[in-house]
């Protein structure tokens, strides 16, 4: 009987699957094991250079069931730290159970792999495995049932023996089968696993499929934080990196020097970028972390390669320079190894990573044994000055007991038992510093296990030859954030976002958000003595147009961004450009929404034909090659089918990028077409439960305007688009200035006060008559007023990094009152610009 009541469906209600089918995963079954991955025999290495007289016990990886909540939501101090992440851990684990349940698969084919050498191995396809919507290494364990099938296609509880009048006859007492497969290798492009199955009978070669939460991976986090909590109460360095007061900063009472006493690598880099490089080097800012935040184009992988090429030049140094992800490790090594030779530098990859996806350029950078990854003899690996790794990975050198602490034990414990009768001399410690970069993707427990390699020991006393060690930082947690399962506050907020937050940096007078106007604060003597800046903020920004940056600059970054990329494009002369023509338009679009039958996600035909016709204008008018064109939406199913589209003879465009949103951050394409896919208001909060699209993802929308260089195109609905403040003001933007095609847009516009420092400047650019794209870019930086303030500042930045790169006198600049002024925040580039590369992945072609 009706009641009146409306209900709701959930539209990510996980597709029926028939009772019989999953009854076979309940069974109680025998358990058939398959060879295990190789990997690194720990205890093996550390025998082969120490004696366990000298190194207390490794702890063993604690089981996930042990990891139970404990406690509720605390602000996070040091007291509570092993507290409030444990409870999280636990929550994370919960999270990734469940990802495995909706990621298993049931009834599908198992294929031997005939051409693979290896014995035992099989394939499987696993939709998603592509977008790294589910978590798997080599080495994970897959759990594996065959289905019995009647001679009539029926599912049995068993094999069939026979038939009577009755059915079916099974083999009665039937013990079922789970076969534990191990993942030998990942084939993401065509989503495919290669498994080992030693143990695999062959009968209907139709499995359910069950991943499973992998033990190392979370013990590793839990034993870092368990290590990091047990040692902060004796260790004030290690609680100064995590929990920095102003106590731990330094006053500064004199102005910085004009010059530099180093000589760059690259020659290259912006004013912003060499005060950045000068104070990491000299280290005067106080025992805390320093921290480089760089929007996005703004070069701060750049500036994190030069303080290691400056501080490998130290005598004694040995660096540890980290990433989150493999693919960001990748590209700190590429740069490196142009300074360096293989002897100096080490990508240390786990034995769980493929030969496939490691670029060609590094394989010589990386050590092999036994056609795996692993970790060289401790001589060698005592020699490198940089160790590149990820976060997660720098456990490979916990286990190998090559931490600090455990070296400095090691040492000392063996000078003691052959020199009993002498006082040992404190030894140099090996790592001298660690630098991460993408800071801001990491989990905090994540960074923790870096962060404990170069702790130094507890009762370690740093001389004026015997330094503690550096922590450097660079990233911006106003772009995609840490992947969790879970979503909770705790795991969600990474180190970088969280130290930010913190006193020494939110309240130092020089931090982004106390500009101006978006002018930033700059350092005069009226100011001193002030606390010593342990942070840097770049604003250059060398990748995008103005109008592409002026949105986001405002809604992020305090509407400081600087825009200053060369102008080499044609595409401004596109004839689909409209209102003031700046390359920026929204394509109004209302086409349906609809999901795939097996739930596979959602699609809009209409925006996806939209798209692709789109980019062939571009094309046909011989604007850009298809290579330098990306097209992404933030639903897997949109983006197959766009695939599928632009490889049919009617759009022919198999060398366009065509991904996931989240595939695309750190990378950058000429033209940027964003579908934005959701067309029905309705659905909007269950997007926002499961964390999918763009509305309501501030940071999602960030990344997806800021890849675009030359050209952004977003096809979308604003009815459904304008619910989020951030689209809201993209909107406002293109409404106000005619980058609208298609439904009225004077609803949008907003008031005066949505308007930014970068979109006021654009029209007075245009209003001077300032047409050349080059000088639109030089009116746009110079602020389109040539004798207010602003203008002032710029003449006085240029003037300061002339000195600062030794082309002008030495000295201190003035202000209009006289005040000596240390900065160069509004300063012009020389008209060089960083090479960022192809910004592709030609895994999304």
């Amino acid at each position: 009987m009706a009641t009146g009541k409306a209900t709701t469906l959930d539209i990510y209600a996980r597709t029926y699957i028939p009772q019989i089918l999953q009854s076979i995963n309940d069974r109680p079954a025998q358990q058939l094991h398959s060879l295990p991955a190789r990997w690194i025999d720990f205890q093996q290495y550390v025998h082969s250079f120490a004696g366990s007289a000298f190194l207390t016990a490794d702890p063993l990886t604690p089981e996930i069931a042990e990891i139970q909540p404990v406690g509720g939501i605390q602000d996070l101090g040091p007291t509570n730290y092993h507290t409030v992440f444990r409870n999280a851990l636990s929550t994370e684990a919960q999270a990734l159970q469940q990802e495995c349940i909706e990621h298993a698969l049931y009834n599908v084919p198992l294929q031997l792999a005939e051409r693979d050498p290896r014995p035992s191995m099989y394939w499987l396809r696993v939709p998603g495995l592509r977008e790294l919507s589910l978590q798997v290494e080599i080495g994970d364990i897959v759990q594996l049932r065959q289905i019995h099938f009647g001679l009539r296609g029926e599912i049995l509880e068993a094999p069939l023996l026979t038939y009577n009048a009755e059915g079916p006859v099974t083999i009665p007492h039937y013990v079922e089968q789970q076969n534990n497969a191990v993942v030998w290798a990942i084939d993401r492009l065509h989503e495919r696993l290669v498994l080992r199955i030693d143990t695999l009978v062959r009968q209907s070669m139709k499995f359910n499929v069950c991943f499973t939460v992998q033990q190392g991976r979370l013990g590793a986090l839990y034993r870092a934080v368990a290590n990091v909590h047990h040692a902060m109460p004796n260790q004030d360095w290690l609680r100064s990196m995590l929990f920095p007061a102003s106590e731990d900063g330094v006053m500064q009472k004199t102005l910085n020097k004009a010059t530099i006493d180093w000589t760059m690598h690259d020659k290259l880099l912006n004013y912003e970028q060499i005060r950045a490089v000068d104070t990491a080097l000299a280290r005067n800012y106080g025992a805390l972390p320093y921290i480089i935040s760089g929007p996005p184009g703004t070069g701060k992988t750049k500036t994190m390669v030069e303080v290691a090429l400056q501080l490998v030049e130290r005598k004694d140094a040995h660096l540890l320079v980290c990433a989150p992800s493999d693919p960001a490790a990748d590209t700190l090594t590429r740069r490196l190894r142009q300074s360096l030779e293989p002897k100096q530098l080490l990508r240390l990859n786990p034995p769980s990573r493929s030969f496939p996806e490691v670029p060609t350029a590094i394989l010589p950078f990386c050590y092999i044994d036994d056609d795996i990854f692993s970790l060289p003899p401790p001589p060698q690996l005592m020699r490198y000055k940089i160790v590149v790794t990820t976060c997660r990975d720098a456990e490979i050198l916990l286990r190998a007991r090559l931490s600090n602490a455990d070296l400095h034990s090691l040492e000392h414990g063996l000078l003691s038992a052959l020199h009993p009768e002498n006082s040992i001399p404190q030894q140099t410690l090996h790592w001298t510093s660690l630098l991460i970069d993408e800071a801001a993707q990491a989990i905090e427990p994540e960074a923790c296990i870096p962060l404990l390699v170069v702790t130094p020991p507890y009762n370690y006393k740093p001389t004026k030859e015997q330094h503690l060690p550096s922590v450097i930082m660079a990233g911006d947690h106003n772009q995609l954030g840490p992947r969790t399962a879970s979503k909770t506050h705790t795991l969600q907020t990474s180190l970088f976002e969280r130290l930010l937050a913190l006193t020494p940096y939110a309240a130092h007078p020089l931090t982004r958000s106390k500009q101006n106007n978006g002018i930033m604060p700059r350092l005069t003597k009226s100011l001193l003595p002030i606390p010593r800046a342990p942070f840097a903020n770049l604003i250059r920004n060398y990748r995008s147009h103005p109008s592409i940056l002026a949105t986001p600059s405002s809604l992020f970054y305090a509407d400081t961004l600087d825009p200053c990329a060369l102008p080499t494009s044609t595409l401004t002369s596109w004839t689909g450009w409209r209102g003031r023509k700046w390359p920026v338009l929204f394509l109004s679009h209302s086409g349906k929404d609809e999901m795939e039958q097996d739930n596979g996600g959602w699609y809009n035909v209409s925006e996806a034909r939209l798209a692709l016709s789109t980019a062939l204008s571009f094309l046909q008018q011989g604007l850009i090659e298809k290579a330098d064109i990306c097209i992404m939406s933030p639903f897997r199913a949109q983006v197959n089918l766009l695939r599928r589209l632009a490889r049919t003879p009617e759009f022919g465009l198999r060398d366009v990028s065509i991904g996931p949103l989240e595939a695309f951050q750190g990378l950058e394409s000429s033209l940027l077409i964003l579908c934005t896919t959701r067309t029905r208001e309705r659905f909007l909060e269950q997007d926002r439960l499961k964390g999918l699209g763009v509305v309501g993802e501030a940071r999602r929308f960030n990344v997806a305007v800021t890849r675009a260089r030359e050209g952004l195109v977003v096809i979308g609905s604003p009815r459904v688009l304008g619910k989020d403040e951030c689209w809201g003001a993209f909107l406002g933007f293109c409404a106000r200035n005619g980058l609208w095609d298609g439904g009225a847009s004077e609803r949008y516009m907003g008031g005066e006060g949505m308007v930014s420092r970068l979109e006021r400047q654009l029209i007075h650019s245009g209003a001077v008559g300032l047409n050349d794209e080059r000088d639109l870019i030089d009116g746009v930086r110079r602020l389109g007023v040539y004798d207010d303030e602003e203008q002032i500042r710029w003449r006085e930045g240029v003037e300061m990094e002339e000195v600062v790169r030794g082309l002008g006198e030495e000295g201190d600049d003035e202000d209009d009152d006289g005040n000596d002024v240390d900065d160069g925040h509004e300063d012009e580039e020389d008209g060089e610009h960083e090479d960022h590369g192809d910004g592709h992945d030609d895994d999304y072609r």
